[in-house]
């Protein structure tokens, strides 16, 4: 039985993966490092220090170390969210789902602490969770399931009792590995990937999310 929902962010709650790759995209060109979107789109997910360090090891940089670059894609990143981040369809209806049925909800996400803040705010969604998690709070990020065994010990739940909402692979695998039941809600682009076969249930949009969908999962659980 579901008794406790977390919501991944990114992607998710907030359209700003495509802004998490222009910042990134232009942030690495600086550094002699050409990033595709497809480049991005393999580490959507990851916390940032891990994405950072991966990029370091494929191409190291001078001048700039670790710590810093990580500054700088934040800043980036918080600077294109405050000026085009859009709430994604579906996301307000599918939280007073779960109000009005008294199911708690948190938000687990790879983005910083301060960052996660901002954007529930932005959005003026905080009222709705319990708390805001960070996997930067954690020694290992997605696809690992840290982030996602410590929220559910939070929520006062089993891992198995937590509905997942993710839109990365690397989150839906997260999910999957803390025994959790997990809805993907990909982007367009991304919704064929193979990868997400292992999701409970794959949904377009969040608009999708109903009474039938829910009593579909809970069958499952």
């Amino acid at each position: 039985m579901i008794k406790a929902v977390i919501f991944d962010m990114d992607g998710l709650l907030i359209d700003s993966e495509p802004l998490w790759m222009e910042a990134e995209i232009e942030l690495f060109s600086h550094l002699g490092l050409k990033l595709t979107p497809e480049d991005c789109k393999q580490m959507q997910g990851v916390k940032i220090p891990d994405v950072i360090s991966h990029w370091f090891e494929v191409k190291p940089w001078q001048g700039m170390s670790l710590e810093e670059v990580e500054r700088r894609l934040v800043e980036r990143v918080n600077e294109l969210i405050r000026e085009k981040g859009q709430i994604q369809p579906g996301v307000r209806a599918t939280l007073e789902f779960f109000r009005q049925r008294n199911i708690p909800m948190a938000v687990a996400s790879s983005s910083t602490p301060d960052l996660i803040e901002m954007v529930v705010k932005k959005l003026g969604i905080e009222q709705y969770f319990e708390f805001l998690h960070s996997s930067m709070h954690e020694r290992r990020g997605k696809p690992h399931p840290d982030i996602f065994l410590t929220a559910a010990k939070k929520l006062g739940q089993s891992p198995g009792d937590c509905l997942i909402f993710e839109d990365s692979l690397n989150g839906v695998i997260a999910g999957k590995k803390a025994g959790s039941t997990v809805v993907a809600v990909p982007y367009p682009e991304n919704f064929n990937d193979p990868g997400f076969d292992i999701a409970d249930m794959k949904l377009r949009s969040l608009e999708e999310w109903d009474q039938e969908k829910f009593d579909s999962i809970q069958v499952k659980v």
